[in-house]
C-alpha cells in the first residue's frame, strides 16, 4: 500500500511576514506502508526515498498498532536485515550510528533510524522483525519493504 502526499507550497518572502500559497507544480512524496497482523510500519529513506549506490542513506520506519497508536522502539526488540534482490548473496545489517537529528527523532518521537550504504545499484528488500519487550503485548511481526537503488549523477 502506498500513501501519496501532494505538497504544493510556495513562500513569499518580500514582506515582513512570509505568506504561504499553492505553487504551480506539486511535489509528490510516497511512503510505503506494510502491515503484519496488528503492527504496521511506514518507511522513509533519506534522501527523498531514492537511495544512491555507494552513498549514505538514512532509513526510518514508524511503527503503529491497528488504529494508529504509535509503537515506540523502546517497547520492541527490532532487527533489520537488508538483502539485494538482484544478488541473493548480498545481505547485511545496517549501521546504527547517529546524527543530532537522529537522536532528536529517537528521543522525542521514539523513531530511531539506521544508516545504510547500499553497495550497488539494484532492488533491495529491507526486512524489519520485532517482538514485544518491556511489558508490551503485541505479537511478533515481520515487515518487508523494497526500494530501488540508483546510480549517482
Amino acid at each position: 500500500m502506498y500513501w501519496f502526499l501532494n505538497l504544493a507550497i510556495a513562500v513569499e518572502t518580500h514582506s515582513q511576514s512570509p505568506k504561504f500559497h499553492l505553487a504551480q507544480a506539486p511535489i509528490k512524496i510516497a511512503h510505503e506502508v506494510k502491515v503484519d497482523d496488528e503492527i504496521g510500519g511506514t518507511i522513509h529513506i533519506d534522501p527523498y526515498d531514492r537511495p544512491i549506490a555507494g552513498k549514505k542513506s538514512r532509513v526510518w520506519i514508524a511503527l503503529t498498532r491497528r488504529g494508529g497508536e504509535i509503537v515506540p522502539y523502546s517497547s520492541c526488540n527490532c532487527q533489520m536485515e537488508i538483502q539485494s534482490l538482484s544478488d541473493r548473496n548480498l545481505k547485511f545489517t545496517p549501521d546504527r550510528s547517529f546524527s543530532f537529528l537522529d537522536r532528536f527523532l529517537e528521543q522525542f518521537l521514539g523513531l530511531p533510524s539506521v544508516s545504510v550504504v547500499f553497495p550497488q545499484v539494484g532492488r533491495y528488500a529491507l526486512k524489519l522483525t520485532g517482538t514485544a519487550k518491556n511489558g508490551s503485548d503485541f505479537q511478533p511481526f515481520e515487515l518487508v519493504f523494497t526500494t530501488n537503488v540508483s546510480r549517482g549523477s
